[in-house]
């Protein structure tokens, strides 16, 4: 497990007496961030991390917040109801699911529950710490709740005051802007099961890296107690999707999260919101045209799924269906419920048909969702298309923790670095990206005279070609093939990519792999017919009566 810093964050939560604001790790406020040592053990609690010998170990988000809890309470032991309030966040757990996740947690630490040297338990109270534990002088505590940012605190207590029903979204996908279905909580859950459902939910709403693993691993407990459980399925199939493409997960989980979906509809045909998780698992592996059926059903069965309504838009605008796109995102905005990514993807209509009303649509994005990974990336996009390279750096040192090693954080930050020169910078964020960055890593390399592992990656990429319908891949595939002195064989992946829908010529001529082939007089007839496109595609949107609610606001 691996961090850079501590996020303070807030947290709505629900209790029989009410609603309170939630900080920190428990039910308290937590202020104090800070390292402790038991027997050849590290545990920093600002970093999340444990280190024997100066080696992390791997321990899942829930243990090490049980973890935590046995530190903080030792010597003495731990309750049930206090290991489900600081570590589920709710009023109660089974004996079962805590003595797993002891379990578990001994495991991570090599503590053998027969001759334990860590973690006790102790009959009829709980679990308790057998070694001393002393704090680490070392390192100075820092004060958590300085962390806090006020934008988070006031949205939480905006939250806070709404009593009775706490809306919840499951969210987004990198690269893509699809977006999970929204969930309605009415009351406390009364079992294990619907109050990992239900805090999982809610880690997911906060859009984060740490906190997208914490809620799979709350699923995954969840489904230890009841591998069939619907809504345990559901919401794992949109955070495997969500980890595979935001913040790098992999082919596999995509895989896995479509499997779920398709099961679950298996089970219940007229369930908008699992046909949902089919079009996002299914965008995600680039398969927009089966994607854009499973997001109109998903809206077909729940005309009030705005989610699902804003996600088939954005499969229409990367088809070029720029019209049809925004026509689904009005009626979006219109259904009463709420997209998280609608204001941003509105925004990239507008910046399309050149339109100026794209600026104040970007604002509103960032406004409602500061320091969000997907919004800054399309921020930071829309200022590298007009070649404003530190601007687009502006916006994406606004990601905060882990979000800033995000893979399409880390995929941009590369772009910029070899629109800037610095090469050795370029080639270890792209390498971080992982699979988000491996063509633009390749493309560098041809560029540097590497061309050996760069025409081995193209060739399998370009063995997957007729697999994906997504119009971007073969602008990625068109940038390897430029970067090798391919020129030809590269603008004509790019005509492949618009026959697809590709409609963002200013990406292409200020591509650091692209843009001199855009000089050439066939790259300037490619220019020539994007253009074109666009302007019907802006006449049909300026005449339509319906759309004029987008250059009002």
């Amino acid at each position: 497990m691996t961090t850079t810093r501590c996020r303070a964050w807030a947290l709505v939560s629900l209790e029989e007496s009410g609603i309170f604001l939630k900080l920190g790790r428990s039910n308290t406020f937590r202020l104090i961030a800070m390292r402790y040592i038991m027997r050849d053990l590290s545990v920093d609690t600002e970093r999340r991390t444990v280190c024997r010998d100066g080696v992390a170990l791997k321990l899942p988000e829930l243990s090490f917040d049980a973890l935590v809890e046995l530190i903080e309470a030792a010597p003495r032991p731990v309750n049930a109801t206090q290991f489900a309030s600081a570590v589920w966040r709710t009023q109660h757990v089974s004996d079962d699911t805590i003595a797993q996740r002891i379990t578990l947690l001994r495991k991570s630490l090599a503590d053998d529950p027969k001759q334990p040297v860590y973690i006790r338990t102790v009959r009829g109270a709980g679990y308790a710490l057998l070694c001393p534990v002393v704090r680490d002088e070392s390192k100075p505590p820092r004060r958590v709740g300085e962390l806090l940012h006020p934008r988070a605190l006031a949205a939480a207590a905006s939250l806070a005051a709404i009593a009775g029903v706490l809306i919840l979204f499951i969210t987004g996908l990198p690269g893509t802007n699809a977006e999970a279905p929204r969930q309605t909580v009415a009351q406390q859950p009364q079992t294990d099961i619907d109050a990992l459902v239900q805090n999982a939910r809610a880690n997911l709403n906060l859009h984060q890296s740490r906190e997208t693993d914490r809620a799979i691993d709350m699923l995954h407990t969840a489904l230890e107690i009841d591998p069939q459980h619907f809504d345990a399925r559901l919401t794992l199939s949109f955070a495997l999707t969500t980890r595979g493409t935001k913040f790098g997960g992999n082919e596999a989980e995509e895989q896995h999260s479509e499997a779920i979906a398709r099961s679950l509809i298996a089970e219940r045909p007229n369930s908008s919101n699992a046909w949902s998780a089919l079009g996002y698992a299914l965008d995600a592996q680039g398969r927009a045209n089966e994607a854009l059926p499973a997001y109109q059903t998903a809206y077909r069965l729940d005309p009030g799924n705005a989610p699902a309504l804003s996600s088939a838009a954005y499969t229409l605008m990367l088809q070029g269906k720029l019209y049809q796109a925004l026509d689904l995102e009005v009626r979006a905005r219109q259904s009463g419920s709420n997209s998280r990514y609608s204001e941003i993807q509105i925004a990239s209509l507008m910046e399309l048909i050149g339109h100026p009303a794209a600026k104040t649509w970007r604002e509103k994005a960032l406004s409602l969702n500061p320091g969000q990974v997907v919004v800054l990336s399309e921020l930071a996009k829309s200022n590298l298309r007009r070649g404003e390279l530190q601007a687009a750096l502006d916006v994406l040192n606004q990601a905060e923790g882990d979000d800033q090693l995000a893979p399409s954080i880390l995929q941009l930050r590369g772009r910029i670095a070899v629109s800037l020169g610095q090469v050795t910078e370029a080639r270890d964020y792209f390498q971080k990206a992982g699979e988000k960055g491996e063509l633009e890593l390749a493309a560098l390399n041809a560029m540097l005279g590497e061309v050996g592992d760069a025409e081995n990656l193209l060739r399998y990429k370009m063995s997957q070609l007729e697999d994906s319908t997504w119009p971007g891949f073969r602008v990625y595939l068109a940038e390897v093939l430029a970067s090798l002195g391919k020129e030809e064989e590269a603008l004509a992946l790019v005509k492949r990519a618009i026959n697809l829908g590709w409609r963002d010529v200013d990406w292409l001529k200020q591509s650091p792999f692209l843009g001199p082939a855009m000089l050439s007089s066939e790259g300037r007839q490619i220019e020539a017919r994007i253009k074109r496109e666009l302007a019907a595609q802006r006449r049909l949107i300026l005449d339509a009566a319906e759309l004029a609610i987008v250059f009002d606001s």
